[in-house]
C-alpha cells in the first residue's frame, strides 16, 4: 500500500515522532525508561535482547539509543550490550549512545565511554531521573530523516511508493523530470539510501506504529 504523505493520517504527529531505541531486559527498567523517554515526547522502541535490538536498528532512524550493558540480571557476564555500542560505532552515520546499567565499574565505564564512544554512563543505583532527562536532551539528534523532507519531496515520495516512474511523477506534478530528479535525490541523501526501494521501505519503516 502506498504511502500517503499528501493525506497524513490524524495520528501522524505521534506516528512521525523521534524514536529512541532503548536495549533493556529488567521489566521494572523497561517501564522507567520507556516512561522517561516518553514523557520527553519520544517515541520508545523496546528491545529484551541483542538480537531484537539489532533488527529494530536496521529498521529505523533513531535520534538516540539507551543501552544496557548488562543485559542478562542473573548473569552479570551478558555483553550484549557492548555488542550494540559496537555495532553502533560502526555505523556510516552518528547516533548518540547513553548507558545505563547496574553493574558498573571503573573499567566498564572507561570502555564505553572512551573505546565506544558513549554520550554519557549512568548507575542505576544512582540513577538520577532528571539528569537522565537532560542529558536524552542534550544528546539526542534533533531531527529523524523524514521529518526533514520538505513538503514536494514527501509528495514524490508518496508517488515513487505507488510504483510511479520519474517521467510519470513529472507530468502528473506538471513539472520537468530534471526537477523530479533533483528532488529523488534530495530524498535519498536526507534519507541516506541510494535505490527508490530504500527510500520507500524507510519512510513506512519511520511513519509505521511499532505496535
Amino acid at each position: 500500500m502506498p504511502l500517503r504523505f499528501g493525506y497524513l493520517p490524524r495520528n501522524y504527529d505521534d506516528m512521525s515522532k523521534q524514536t529512541v531505541l532503548i536495549l533493556e531486559d529488567d521489566p521494572n527498567w523497561q517501564s522507567i525508561l520507556r516512561e522517561l523517554i516518553t514523557d520527553l515526547d519520544y517515541k520508545p522502541i523496546m528491545a529484551s535482547n541483542y538480537k531484537e535490538a539489532e533488527f529494530e536498528l536496521d529498521r529505523r532512524l533513531y535520534a538516540l539509543v539507551v543501552v544496557d550493558i548488562s543485559l542478562v540480571w542473573q548473569d552479570h557476564a551478558d555483553r550484549g550490550g557492548v555488542k550494540l555500542l559496537k555495532k553502533i560505532q560502526g555505523l556510516s552515520r552518528r547516533l548518540p549512545t547513553i548507558v545505563v546499567t547496574g553493574y558498573p565499574s571503573m573499567d566498564l565505564a572507561i570502555e564505553t565511554l572512551a573505546e565506544l564512544e558513549a554520550a554519557y554512563f549512568f548507575r542505576k543505583d544512582e540513577f538520577d531521573r532528571r539528569k537522565f532527562k537532560a542529558v536524552v536532551r542534550d544528546k539526542a539528534l534533533d531531527d529523524i530523516a523524514l521529518n526533514t523532507l520538505s513538503e514536494r519531496e514527501r509528495e514524490v515520495l508518496t508517488l515513487m511508493s505507488a510504483g510511479q516512474t520519474n517521467q510519470e511523477i513529472a507530468d502528473g506534478l506538471t513539472v520537468s523530470i530534471n526537477t523530479i530528479k533533483k528532488h529523488v535525490q534530495s530524498i535519498f541523501t536526507k534519507l541516506n539510501v541510494n535505490t527508490r526501494a530504500a527510500a520507500v521501505a524507510k519512510a513506512a519503516e519511520q511513519t509505521q506504529d511499532p505496535h
